[in-house]
C-alpha cells in the first residue's frame, strides 16, 4: 500500500526476505527526502526491529508476516514494525533516554538499539508491534 506521505511494505519472516526491507528503507528516504542525519538511525533502527520480528515475534515462520510502515508527518516519520508474534512484556522496558549503564538493562541489544536511534519509542499488541518515531529537526 503507497499513499503520498505513506509507505509499507509485508514480508514472510525468513531472514532471506531482508534484502527487501534493505530496498524499502531505500524508498523511504528517498520518497520522504529525509534529511542525511537520519539515514543511519532510521536505517538501524528498522533492521533491528524487523530482525527481532522475524527471529524472537514469528520465530522465523516463513507462513508469518513481519509488517513495516512508513508516514511521513509535518515534522516526524513514525515507523511502525508488526509481527505475528505473542510479543512481550513491555511494561519491563525502561525509559531508553534516561541516564543508565547499558548494562543495566535486562533485555536484548535490539531493543536497547532501536530505543536509543529512535526519538520515541512504544509497544503495542503486548509487543508485537513497535512504533518508533523520528523527529525531522
Amino acid at each position: 500500500m503507497t499513499f503520498m506521505n505513506t509507505l509499507s511494505l509485508s514480508i514472510s519472516s525468513s531472514m532471506q526476505n531482508t534484502h527487501l526491507v534493505d530496498n524499502f528503507i531505500e524508498l523511504v528516504i528517498d520518497r520522504f527526502q529525509l534529511p542525511v542525519f537520519l539515514h543511519a538511525r532510521i536505517t538501524l533502527a528498522i533492521v533491528e526491529a524487523v530482525h527481532n520480528s522475524i527471529v524472537h515475534g514469528n520465530k522465523e515462520n516463513p507462513k508469518k508476516e513481519v509488517i513495516i510502515t512508513a508516514v511521513k508527518g509535518s515534522g516526524e516519520v513514525v515507523v511502525t514494525v508488526e509481527d505475528q508474534g505473542k510479543g512481550f512484556n513491555p511494561a519491563k522496558i525502561p525509559d531508553f533516554h534516561q541516564p543508565a549503564p547499558y548494562s543495566l538493562y535486562p533485555f536484548p541489544q535490539g531493543l536497547y538499539s532501536m530505543g536509543k536511534l529512535s526519538d520515541q519509542i512504544s509497544f503495542e499488541k503486548r509487543g508485537a508491534k513497535v512504533i518508533m518515531t523520528f523527529f525531522l529537526n
